[in-house]
């Protein structure tokens, strides 16, 4: 149930209007409005959230420029936003939230010439009742086609990605990641006489997993690398509420994938989004788990939701 606070909020905003509707209806509507926003919150909301802000504001603002200040581990995938400049605050940590005058500074940025600042932003709220009027899109750049071989070279198997953790659970107050066993059971029932390689995507080799079809890529590719990877050589991805989910779903460009995503809160994410990817070649198959436990999730159905995508052959 809503907290009293929450509900006086949407009271505000609806009366109001957003702290975001009022700043554009405060902007100067002249050639090329210049535009900043302050970034250091998850990957994936760059897509859930930043990409429909940003869509409004050139839909009413033709020839807009935006500038994001963000940390170096979004640079890349900011750049996928359509944002005309990225500025990469040197020692930013996420979630931090340094002055933003100061990194103006910093970065030799002068505030006084955007007609808008966003400090801080808050699409959950800025975007409520309003995620599907601007679907959120990520761009392709044609120069990460290539760079899936020097990771994982064709193998003649079909290939499966498995995002075994989020590796950003300790920002959120409920479980995101599937657990280590249930993992490890999956890859068994699909071993190598199934046709079946598994990559294992992330950024740390935390857990570790057995198999003769199981590579190990964690840790291995750079964020391009990992995207050409899934654009390239993935048959199917299996991945929990997350940005590498995320940034998938909403890639810009044509080719097959099936999708199966394991949710413990059906309310985040692409779920919660609503809007469908814009590569009319995915199919998605998400599974909620139990009592909006993950841990909860039986091994059976991922396999059965796995089986379904007809990716693999019948068994």
């Amino acid at each position: 149930m809503p907290s009293l606070s929450s509900l006086a909020r949407r009271v505000s905003d609806r009366a109001r209007g957003t702290a975001f509707e009022r700043a554009l209806a405060r902007a100067p509507r002249a050639p090329g409005s210049r535009f900043l926003f302050f970034w250091n919150r998850g990957m994936g909301d760059i897509a859930l959230g930043l990409v429909p802000l940003f869509a409004r504001i050139r839909a009413g603002f033709p020839g807009a420029h935006i500038t994001v200040i963000t940390r170096e581990e979004l640079r890349l995938p900011m750049s996928m936003a359509e944002v005309d400049a990225v500025h990469v605050l040197p020692g930013l940590e996420r979630e931090a939230r340094p002055n933003l005058s100061d990194a103006c500074r910093t970065l030799g940025l002068e505030q006084r010439g955007y007609a808008a600042v966003f400090s801080y932003p808050d699409p959950n709220r800025w975007l409520e009742g309003r995620r599907r009027d601007f679907p959120p899109r990520l761009r392709w750049d044609p120069a990460w086609d290539r760079l899936a071989d020097a990771v994982a070279p064709p193998s003649g198997r079909i290939a499966i990605g498995a995002h075994v953790s989020s590796e950003t659970a300790s920002y959120y107050g409920y479980r995101k990641d599937w657990p280590a066993a249930s993992w490890q059971a999956l890859f068994d029932r699909f071993p190598a006489p199934t046709g079946v390689e598994w990559l294992l995507l992330g950024k740390a080799a935390d857990a570790h997993y057995r198999g003769d079809n199981v590579t190990d890529l964690r840790g291995r590719t750079d964020f391009p690398s990992l995207l050409a990877v899934i654009r390239h050589r993935l048959r199917a991805l299996v991945a929990p509420d997350s940005g590498i989910l995320t940034t998938a779903y909403y890639l810009d460009a044509s080719f097959p994938l099936a999708v199966v995503s394991l949710w413990g809160d059906p309310r985040q994410g692409v779920l919660h989004q609503g809007c469908a990817s814009p590569n009319p070649l995915l199919t998605h198959h998400p599974l909620v788990a139990p009592g909006e436990d993950i841990a909860k999730l039986e091994v059976a159905d991922v396999a059965a939701a796995l089986l379904a995508t007809s990716v693999l052959p019948p068994r």
